[in-house]
């Protein structure tokens, strides 16, 4: 009798053992994929500040990543920072997708080798360091395997200095990092004096090359004394990876 009275008493502790232990998994999902993320970032060279956290989704198909700040132990680009909460999509424990409404890229402050006196057009708007900057960041962001990732706005820093702001961003991995933008408006100058601004903006990047293309509108000067001239360009930029990257723009303005 004490014998099959304890038999419910053992499968009630098999049960609770069975069903407690993936239920206690599945509570702590988001403390779990938030440490399983941030070695990921960290084999990446990504160490970010405390604020960063996933908020896995019920079924485990997507999560949402809280603002944090990232930073780079070397490189052009220091940090990679999300300025608002951003929506990963998963396949399994992979990310898919990320869809980020507005992030901020800050540079070093250094100059980038070879990004000066290659273009004209860019030269009377003082604006070769801020395009190499962008074309440099763009090549280091092509080798840290990112998912498909959607960027509804982009602030682009050089220490505090504004470089550029993109919107509308698009990257997508393969061989190369496919790279799109609606927009992206550069501004030089005492006053806002040189302005540039691309759109329809494709291209792609690996970490030796950048080609981008699309359309582009240049200005000079304020008020009534400004000039403005707009048509096409192509950008590519090569050896990137190197010390002496060279630069060359075909604008037709």
């Amino acid at each position: 009798m004490a014998s099959s009275s304890k038999k419910p008493v053992v499968f009630a502790v098999l049960l609770v053992v069975l069903v407690g232990a993936p239920l206690a998994v599945w509570l702590a999902r988001g403390a779990i994929a938030t440490s399983i993320a941030v070695g990921e970032l960290e084999a990446r060279g990504l160490t970010c500040d405390d604020r960063f956290a996933l908020e896995l989704s019920a079924l485990l198909d997507e999560t949402t990543l809280a603002p944090t700040r990232c930073t780079r132990a070397d490189g052009l680009v220091e940090v990679i920072e999300l300025l608002e909460p951003a929506t990963v999509t998963l396949e399994g424990f992979e990310p898919a997708a990320v869809d980020a409404p507005s992030i901020r890229l800050v540079l070093r402050d250094r100059d980038v080798r070879g990004g000066d006196r290659w273009a004209r057009e860019l030269s009377r708007l003082g604006l070769e360091q801020r395009m190499a900057g962008l074309i440099k960041g763009l090549s280091e962001l092509s080798a840290m395997r990112l998912p498909p990732t959607t960027v509804g706005r982009a602030e682009v820093l050089r220490a505090r200095d504004p470089v550029a702001t993109a919107e509308t961003v698009r990257l997508t991995p393969g061989d190369a990092l496919d790279a799109a933008a609606g927009r992206i408006s550069f501004v030089a100058g005492p006053g806002g004096v040189g302005r540039l601004e691309l759109t329809s903006v494709t291209g792609n990047a690996t970490r030796p090359r950048v080609h981008l293309q699309g359309r582009a509108t240049a200005s000079a000067g304020i008020g009534p004394l400004s000039v403005t001239r707009s048509g096409t360009f192509a950008v590519d930029a090569t050896s990137l990876d190197t010390a002496s990257p060279r630069f060359s723009l075909d604008a037709r303005l």
